[in-house]
C-alpha cells in the first residue's frame, strides 16, 4: 500500500502497512533505537507498541504514524538519490602528493619542522589526512578560528592524540602534548595554520625542541608570510630557522587535473576527450583549484545522466557556470 509522504490520516489498514515495513528494517539494517531517533525522536517504548499493533490512543497513534511515513518517505527519496550520485576517486598519489608526502617523511623521520604552503585546492588536506591513516603515530589537527589561541590549539592537537578529556593550564597542556610525543618517533601534521596566532606557533616550536617530534605546518600564504624564511622575520627567527624543507604550490598541477579528470571518467564510465581535458585545467586554474573539479564533476554527470547522454563538455561548462557563477572561463 503506497501512502503519501504530506498524508496525517491513517486507516487500520494503513498503519498495519506502516508496522510492517518498519518491521521489515529492525535486525536487517538498523535497530530499532536507531529508528525511533531518526523519525523525530519517537519514544522507543510508544514505537515498541506501535509496531506490535497494540498503540491504538488517539492522537498519538496517528502522530506516531505521520512521522514514520515521512521517515519511510524521505528514505526512500534518499536511497534513489544515492543509486545516481557519481562514484568520486578515492585518494590518488598525484605528482603534488608525492612532493608533500616526501616533505611529512622528511620530518617524520628526522624530527624535523616542515613547511607546504598551497592556494585551496591542490591536495593539501586529502594528502596529509590520508599520510595520517598509512602512518603509525602520525596525528592531523585541522586548526580553525577557533582554535587559533594556545589553549585551544593544544586541545584540538590532544584530541586528534585521543586525548579527548585534557584540562588545565595551558603548559600542562603541552606537557601531556610532550608525553605523548616523546613515546616514540611520530609527526603531528597541522594543518590550517593561518589560523594561528603568534603564541601558537611558538609553541609548537618549543614543543619540537624538547621532544623532536616532527611538525608540519600547512596552510595558505598567510601562513607562509606570517612564519617567512630564515632570517626574513626577526619576530619569528626561532620557528622560520627550524623550517628544515618548505614546499610552495601555488596552482594545481596541469597532469594532475588531467589523471583526476580521467579517473573520475573511468570510474562513472565516461569517456573525456581532450576538450573536456582542457576545460577542466582551465577551471582547476582558478580559485578553489581541484575542488572545482569535485564540484563541478558531480554536478555534471548528474546532469548527463538526468538527460540521458554521455557527459560532455556542455554539461561540464552549466554545472561550473552554476557553481562559479562564470559563463565562461578565459
Amino acid at each position: 500500500m503506497n501512502i503519501i509522504a504530506s498524508k496525517t490520516e491513517f486507516s487500520d489498514a494503513e498503519h498495519a502497512a506502516l508496522a510492517a515495513k518498519v518491521k521489515a528494517l529492525v535486525g536487517a539494517s538498523l535497530s530499532q533505537a536507531e529508528i525511533a531517533r531518526q523519525a523525530d525522536n519517537i519514544p522507543s517504548s510508544t514505537l515498541s507498541q506501535y509496531l506490535s499493533g497494540s498503540y491504538t490512543s488517539e492522537p498519538g497513534r496517528t502522530e506516531v504514524a505521520t512521522k514514520l511515513n515521512k521517515w519511510l518517505k524521505a528514505r526512500d527519496a534518499e536511497a534513489e538519490l544515492r543509486s545516481q550520485l557519481p562514484v568520486a576517486p578515492s585518494f590518488l598519489p598525484l605528482r603534488t602528493s608525492k612532493a608533500i608526502t616526501s616533505a611529512l617523511r622528511y620530518a617524520r623521520e628526522l624530527g624535523r619542522m616542515v613547511q607546504v604552503t598551497g592556494v585551496p585546492g591542490v591536495s593539501k588536506t586529502a594528502t596529509a589526512r590520508q599520510f595520517a591513516e598509512d602512518y603509525p603515530r602520525t596525528w592531523y589537527a585541522a586548526m580553525n578560528p577557533a582554535t587559533g589561541g594556545v589553549p585551544t590549539m593544544l586541545l584540538a592537537i590532544l584530541r586528534a592524540m585521543g586525548d579527548t578529556d585534557s584540562k588545565g593550564t595551558p603548559q600542562l597542556l603541552m606537557d601531556r602534548v610532550c608525553q605523548r610525543a616523546r613515546e616514540a618517533k611520530g609527526l603531528l601534521i597541522v594543518d590550517e595554520c593561518q589560523h594561528l596566532t603568534p603564541p601558537s606557533i611558538e609553541t609548537l616550536r618549543a614543543v619540537n625542541d624538547e621532544v623532536r617530534i616532527g611538525i608540519a605546518l600547512l596552510g595558505n600564504e598567510a601562513a607562509a608570510a606570517r612564519v617567512g624564511h630564515t632570517g626574513n622575520k626577526v619576530e619569528f627567527a626561532q620557528v622560520s630557522s627550524r623550517i628544515a624543507m618548505r614546499r610552495v604550490f601555488v596552482a594545481p598541477d596541469a597532469n594532475d587535473v588531467a589523471d583526476l579528470v580521467r579517473e573520475w571518467g573511468r570510474l562513472n564510465n565516461e569517456e573525456l576527450t581532450e576538450r573536456e581535458i582542457a576545460f577542466c585545467q582551465k577551471m582547476a586554474s582558478r580559485p578553489g583549484g581541484l575542488r572545482n573539479i569535485e564540484m563541478t564533476m558531480e554536478a555534471a554527470i548528474l546532469a548527463a545522466r538526468g538527460d540521458e547522454e554521455p557527459l560532455g563538455l556542455e554539461h561540464l561548462q552549466g554545472a561550473f557556470a552554476q557553481l562559479s557563477g562564470l559563463a565562461e572561463i578565459r
